[in-house]
């Protein structure tokens, strides 16, 4: 008889063991845990069972607003769902904060509004409970547009409230691309080599680095700077934050962006390995 056990690599908690032995229990033959990270062992065989549980902190009402994001998932065999609320953060294996047209309050860095664009405190404050939690359990965090603004905040950074190159970000038909220029040192040089191409669909940016954070990617036009990508400083991309969108660039860009959005999103799943 073939028997099977998870052995889990890193922190181990209770939370975790709860969540493993729920996943496990319904494989055939499996009899136990150990540790933390979703390994199983077969046999002499090794497979690594990636993040499933995908929660996107979007309304559950927002379905058409965020079927890029669920449909870029469900496609690399994850289970994306939309969720504000920290009791559904449980059954979560990792954060994703989407964009939004909506705007932060700038209160929250301390600024006064200038022109912000539809600000939603609900979402604000809904967004920085889940990230709470998040960061207590430790769960991987990938922020995407205002998303990767978000990351910065909350870690005590500020935004830039307009860009005053604003017009070579936020094009939305056709679709803009730019060139961003990859930290050496960083996750990002080993996806994309020292630069790569992206979509990019923002007026506001990353001022104020939030604390612990450090930039991975930016853009340079030989007079302005935008953070482009921003990173927990030593995760290796577990908190991540993009200002571009790799969901679209995986369903709807070229051969070359097709790639390079699936390879971003499948290295924070955790389903690939940065080389």
């Amino acid at each position: 008889m073939e028997t099977y056990f998870a052995f889990f690599l890193g922190r181990e908690s209770s939370f975790y063991g709860e969540k493993a032995t729920k996943e496990f229990s319904k494989v055939e033959n499996f009899i136990g845990i150990r540790g933390c990270s979703y390994w199983i062992f077969k046999g002499d065989s090794v497979k690594i069972n990636f993040m499933k549980k995908i929660m996107i902190a979007a309304a559950k009402a927002d379905v058409e607003e965020y079927k890029d994001y669920i449909k870029a998932f469900e496609d690399l065999g994850t289970e994306p769902f939309l969720s504000l609320s920290e009791e559904d953060a449980k059954e979560a294996d990792a954060l994703v904060l989407p964009g939004s047209r909506q705007d932060m309050n700038p209160k929250l860095w301390g600024e006064e509004d200038q022109c912000s664009n539809d600000i939603n405190d609900a979402l604000d404050s809904a967004q920085l409970a889940l990230m709470d939690f998040a960061i207590e359990k430790e769960l991987p965090v990938l922020g995407i547009c205002r998303g990767m603004q978000f990351i910065n905040v909350y870690f005590g950074g500020s935004l830039i409230q307009d860009l005053p190159c604003a017009e070579a970000h936020k094009r939305k038909e056709p679709e803009c691309y730019h060139s961003v220029t990859h930290v050496q040192g960083t996750l990002m040089p080993a996806l994309f080599g020292e630069c790569s191409f992206v979509n990019t669909r923002h007026h506001q940016g990353v001022g104020r680095i939030g604390n612990d954070l450090q930039v991975v990617s930016f853009w340079n036009d030989g007079e302005d700077t935008v953070v482009e990508a921003i990173e927990v400083t030593g995760s290796n991309g577990k908190i991540l934050g993009v200002q571009w969108h790799p969901e679209k660039m995986y369903l709807y860009g070229d051969k070359e962006s097709r790639e390079d959005g699936m390879k971003l999103l499948k290295v924070w799943l955790g389903k690939e390995e940065a080389l």
